[in-house]
């Protein structure tokens, strides 16, 4: 291809091919405009969840742990949403994806954290022998994207921090241990989890297959920092498991790490792992779990690019999904340059969009804990943890009472009322449960009662209706509705008779579901399930560093000055780098403050130098619906063709010359 080294600055207009199908049906510039300032809100959102001083309902967030239970360290702990009942400091539980996160995203915008991350050893699990960081302390792995993601997000802190105590020793250990897994699997990767201890896969009805794409990160991580080829190659057989795999393995978080990792290797290596497939896996939403990039307007609200659920009628897009995807993904861009234009258009529209997640973003009626957030948060600088397309809730009987016969709740790890109810002597069953059903437009009742008999007389109704009753005898379908007609406390009763003495019905869902008056509405999972005071999610938030990290402003509105550069899971060296994307109907110029220095500028998609020696502020004019890839190096040293790559200095400037 070509390469003038004479200055050049000219409204190019070659093809640039459309590699991601997804993204094509985002629109170039967003509807109703607005970007959020990313970087502000991640250092707010530091400054907040950090200060032990904090007065107030709920605060401080932050508690100390030094229970040492898995680890001779003394911690530190944030629980998942504000007001959690579940995450005190009384009961000293919290999630390690929330802690590393919120070290992680304040690093990324400049933060230093090197007194904290030292802390984060409390989930390292080292007295029980697993040698890993996972998401709770003494847990024995359940599923794989969270038990790995921990990994994953400690991998990515020890790039910034690798001289914090403790830090290369537990590396290696999680380098170690996940290699021995990922042999043992052989690269059979359908199933829910691992258990550590009994060192066996865990299925519990689904499949978290993109535990490979994680794996191949961490792999290909390891080898770059151990130069270990045992590494190398489990990397090589998860990228080529990938590459043989048909149907989309994306369940939550784990999948962009293998488009990430796949990309480096073909950029480093000369390896052909098909990245654009991967990246679409990310966006698609055609994988068994209907897990995704949103693809439409909500009621008027763009949602373009958000990440989260795309199952129809239950559409959700979440805060941590969305920040950590586009993080993980965007360094893509440079290390190849076909996707660069697709990936700016993307993050263009996830970046614009994710304002929804914040309370500042809606008026009070389409959110559930804009009071808290008012007078606690007046930067709104904590998002929720999602959007509902449906405008949508959800109440589970906060109390459970057995009249008749005996109650088992069950052990699901779906947020679903799972319980079983067994028959007295005499083959009855009476269950009581006082559901609090929201304010809304509408309220149904759903039951979902498994592995029945079609003549089990089996009726659900409201204590003091007991006229209205759904009744599953000769029902086929083992789901049914109930519309209701008030809100407020009610109590659902589960009456049966003439069951076998001992008999077990099988509750797999008891809740109203109660819609609201113009959706979407914004809120999450706490409130729903009674898992906490407020929807505000410190586990999303925490991952607003990478959007920070990633996105500068521009003068001209709708362009940004991403960096690709600065959320690199895998340390790299760069010249400084930023990618461009024009998304309106015309050129529109924008200025890149060059330095002091005379230095180059090449521009990495088109393969050509812009400007040859240049200092300060300079504009580049770039044509509409196009994207530029910009690098500077020093204009004393020369450009080197190696190995067909482009270099200066010894650092690849462009990997597809």
């Amino acid at each position: 291809m070509r390469f003038p080294l004479a200055v050049l600055f000219l409204a190019f207009a070659w093809a640039q091919a459309q590699e991601l199908p997804s993204v094509a049906r985002m629109p170039d510039f967003p509807k109703a405009y607005q970007m959020r300032d990313w970087k502000t809100t991640a250092r707010h959102f530091d400054q907040f969840v950090f200060d032990q001083t904090r007065k107030g309902e709920f605060l401080p967030l932050l508690w100390m742990d030094r229970a040492k239970r898995v680890n001779p360290t003394d911690g530190f702990a944030l629980p998942t949403y504000v007001g959690d009942l579940r995450q005190t400091h009384q009961t000293n539980l919290h999630e390690a994806i929330t802690g590393m996160a919120a070290c992680l995203g304040a690093t990324l915008v400049g933060i230093d954290k090197s007194v904290w991350v030292p802390m984060l050893a409390t989930h390292f699990h080292e007295k029980n022998g697993i040698g890993l960081y996972l998401n709770q302390v003494g847990t024995r792995g359940d599923s794989f994207w969270y038990d790995l993601l921990p990994s994953l997000l400690f991998g990515h802190l020890y790039g910034h921090y690798p001289d914090a105590p403790g830090f290369r020793r537990q590396f290696l250990s999680t380098a170690e241990t996940w290699l021995r897994i990922t042999d043992e699997l052989n690269d059979d990767f359908d199933h829910t989890g691992y258990d550590f201890i009994d060192r066996k896969p865990v299925d519990r009805g689904w499949s978290e297959a993109d535990v490979a794409a994680g794996l191949a990160c961490l792999h290909y991580l390891a080898w770059n920092r151990t130069a270990d080829k045992r590494f190398l190659e489990a990397a090589q057989r998860c990228l080529r498991w990938m590459d043989r795999r048909v149907v989309n393995p994306y369940y939550e978080s784990l999948a962009p790490y293998g488009a990430y990792a796949s990309a480096r290797s073909n950029a480093e290596r000369g390896t052909g792992h098909q990245t654009a497939k991967f990246v679409e896996w990310t966006l698609k939403g055609d994988n068994p779990r209907k897990w995704g990039a949103i693809l439409e307007e909500w009621n008027g609200t763009p949602a373009h690019g958000l990440i989260g659920s795309v199952y129809p009628e239950y559409e959700y897009a979440f805060a941590m999904n969305t920040f950590q995807a586009a993080g993980v993904l965007a360094p893509i861009a440079r290390y190849d340059d076909r996707l660069a234009r697709d990936l700016a258009k993307w993050i263009l529209n996830l970046a614009a969009n994710s304002r929804f997640f914040y309370p500042d973003a809606w008026p009070p009626k389409q959110q559930s804990s804009f009071d808290w957030a008012r007078r606690h948060d007046p930067a709104f600088c904590i998002p929720y943890e999602g959007i509902r397309k449906q405008g949508t809730t959800r109440r589970y009987p906060e109390e459970d009472h057995m009249i008749r016969g005996a109650l088992a709740l069950g052990g699901s790890t779906n947020p679903d009322k799972d319980m079983t109810l067994t028959a007295d002597d005499r083959g009855r069953v009476r269950y009581e449960g006082v559901v609090e059903i929201a304010d809304g437009l509408s309220h149904e009742l759903i039951v979902v009662l498994r592995h029945r008999r079609l003549e089990d007389d089996v009726r659900v109704y409201l204590k003091d209706k007991p006229g209205e009753a759904i009744r599953f005898k000769g029902r086929k379908r083992d789901d049914q509705r109930l519309a209701l007609s008030r809100s407020g406390q009610v109590r659902v009763v589960i009456e049966a008779d003439g069951l076998q003495p001992g008999r077990d019905l099988a509750i797999h869902d008891l809740v109203v579901e109660t819609r609201f008056p113009d959706p979407p509405h914004v809120g999450g999972d706490a409130t729903v399930h009674g898992w906490g005071r407020t929807d505000l999610g410190l586990y999303g938030g925490s991952y607003a560093g990478f959007l920070g990290a990633l996105i500068e402003p521009t003068e001209v509105e709708g362009i940004l000055a991403i960096d690709p550069t600065a959320t690199e899971v895998i340390p790299a060296k760069a010249h400084p780098t930023r990618l461009f994307f024009n998304p309106h109907d015309q050129t529109h110029s924008v200025q890149w403050e060059l330095g002091d220095s005379e230095v180059r500028v090449y521009e990495a998609i088109g393969n050509r130098v812009l400007l040859n020696s240049s200092t300060g502020k300079q504009s580049f004019a770039i044509p509409p619906k196009q994207a530029f890839l910009l690098v500077k190096t020093p204009a004393d040293q020369p450009l080197l063709r190696e190995n067909d790559r482009l270099l200066c200095q010894g650092i690849v400037v462009d990997y597809r010359p």
